[in-house]
């Protein structure tokens, strides 16, 4: 009886301290749904339930890792990112420690890789993010081979593959030679299938919000026109979606980010004003911000109160600028030129030059030019999608009337190219791109470079695959400042799609 009892406690203790595994599990799944909801105390409590109740599981190690990715990527705290990224390689180190005979092992270490990777890119740490960047391709890869039926793999590897697909011509053979690989259209197909499978099978209904976050980044950002994006809207427009968006900020983002970028001005603002602001979320200022722009974009009078709560809440350096830029225009078209001075004096000492429209507002702010208020009440009626209005300020008075400088004919007629193709016109737009183009090519204004780049959307989109490379091209060579990156880096994603 003695030895039965003996071997009885043997095998429990062994079972205790027996090998760890990764089982992501039921209560797992409902803190991972906190936590893509930005609901991180609550996640948090389920992680440590589930560490108590089943100490050898190591999936709250990923879970953990992504609390604190998070809070770095949307809160842009440069405190925060040194005080937490030494938990990286705890975490990693205590995954490899274990045996690997699970699809989990790989994918959470490249999923924690992948995070850092992000965050660090928010603070310019580039070579070490590559690094990783590469260690979770080539994990993900490996994982793919290896278990080709393990379905989250795909969300990985689509947004990698997208990014990939991205890379300008002149930098490919670097991502070749270390042997990454991948196109847009692939990463695309590759989430898409995910946020079907998510949508149809409850087991992995819990990567619905990310798959969704993921298509409207690429779908915005990498594709030459805004099919994707529409279609992808339409498609979030069903019943039983509507819950899901209103309950998290990320989704309130990325819908209304779809809104902004397809001209749905309105759409933007109701699904902004609507999002979830009780303390149980994690802040989420940059949404106040983008909530500022929207109702810039039709001149509302309360407007300059978005701006001003995401500059005294955000702690982080993107967008400073670009806020102060914006709060300026507010004051400026409504005739407060003092106040307009003050806030591009703000640009020059506050925020950085990081992102496109930071850089782009220190060059108004240096330039020390105050911007015609009819074309600024035009770009901002005509970037809301209220063109017929944005047409009628530029047709109430002839253009020697109002265009007191070479730059103000430049972005007269830009802005006559862009209100027509936006509403459809693009016959009417090409002329009006060609003027610009003509006029601005060797101007550091992002007028004649966004012209071109335009110009190659509407010949990609026509077919006519010839005219198109030459305006990808033509943009690429271009000598602008403003907006650089961002638009050489669509002329290049256009470039690699007529390949």
């Amino acid at each position: 009886m003695k030895k039965l009892s003996l071997l009885i406690f043997l095998t429990g203790f062994l079972y205790s301290v027996s090998f760890a595994s990764f089982d992501f599990n039921t209560n797992c799944k409902t803190a991972y749904e906190k936590i893509i909801n930005l609901r991180f105390d609550e996640g948090k409590k389920l992680i440590e339930n589930e560490k108590t109740t089943h100490p050898s599981n190591l999936i709250p190690l990923y879970l953990d890792n992504y609390i604190d990715f998070l809070k770095i990527f949307i809160s842009e705290d440069i405190s925060l990112f040194n005080k937490l990224k030494s938990n990286k390689d705890i975490r990693i180190n205590k995954i490899e420690d274990e045996e690997n005979e699970s699809p989990y092992y790989n994918y959470c270490i490249a999923e924690i890789n992948l995070q850092w990777a992000f965050a660090r890119l928010k603070f310019k740490e580039y070579i070490t993010a590559a690094s990783e960047i590469n260690s979770a391709y080539k994990l993900l890869e490996k994982n793919e081979k290896a278990y080709p039926k393990f379905i989250p793999n795909r969300k990985g590897l689509g947004l990698l593959h997208s990014m990939i697909g991205t890379i300008p011509d002149d930098y490919k053979w670097v991502s070749k030679l270390i042997g990454m690989n991948g196109s847009v259209n692939q990463g695309i197909n590759e989430l898409s299938s995910l946020l079907l499978t998510a949508t149809i099978d409850p087991e992995y209904e819990y990567l619905k919000t990310e798959c969704i976050f993921y298509l409207s980044f690429i779908e915005l950002n990498a594709q030459s026109n805004k099919e994707g994006a529409l279609k992808l809207s339409k498609y979030l427009e069903k019943p039983e979606y509507s819950e899901l968006i209103q309950n998290n900020p990320l989704l309130c983002y990325a819908c209304s980010n779809i809104a902004l970028k397809t001209f749905a001005n309105d759409k933007a603002i109701k699904i902004l004003l609507a999002r979830p602001t009780d303390k149980e979320y994690y802040p989420f200022h940059y949404l106040d911000y983008q909530t500022g722009i929207a109702k810039l974009n039709r001149l509302d009078s309360d407007a300059y109160k978005y701006f001003y709560s995401f500059i005294l809440n955000f702690k982080g350096q993107n967008y400073i600028k670009s806020a102060y830029q914006k709060l300026a225009w507010y004051y400026l078209i409504n005739n407060n030129t003092a106040k307009y001075k003050e806030k591009m004096n703000n640009v020059l000492t506050l925020g950085s030059t990081l992102v496109d429209e930071d850089g782009q507002a220190l060059t108004e702010a240096k330039s020390n030019t105050i911007p015609n208020i009819i074309l600024l009440k035009a770009r901002l009626l005509c970037d809301g999608g209220y063109f017929q209005k944005a047409l009628n300020i530029l047709s109430e008075k002839k253009p020697s009337e109002f265009c007191v400088s070479p730059k103000d004919f430049l972005e007269y007629s830009y802005r006559l190219g862009r209100i027509y193709h936006e509403w459809g016109l693009s016959a009417k737009a090409i002329p009006f791109y060609e003027l610009t183009i003509k006029n601005g090519s060797s101007s550091i204004y992002y007028f004649a470079a966004n012209s071109a780049l335009h110009l190659g959307y509407i010949y990609e989109n026509n077919g006519n695959k010839e005219k198109a490379k030459y305006y990808y091209e033509l943009c690429s060579s271009m000598k602008n400042t403003e907006y650089k990156n961002s638009i050489n880096q669509k002329a290049k994603a256009g470039l690699n799609r007529l390949q």
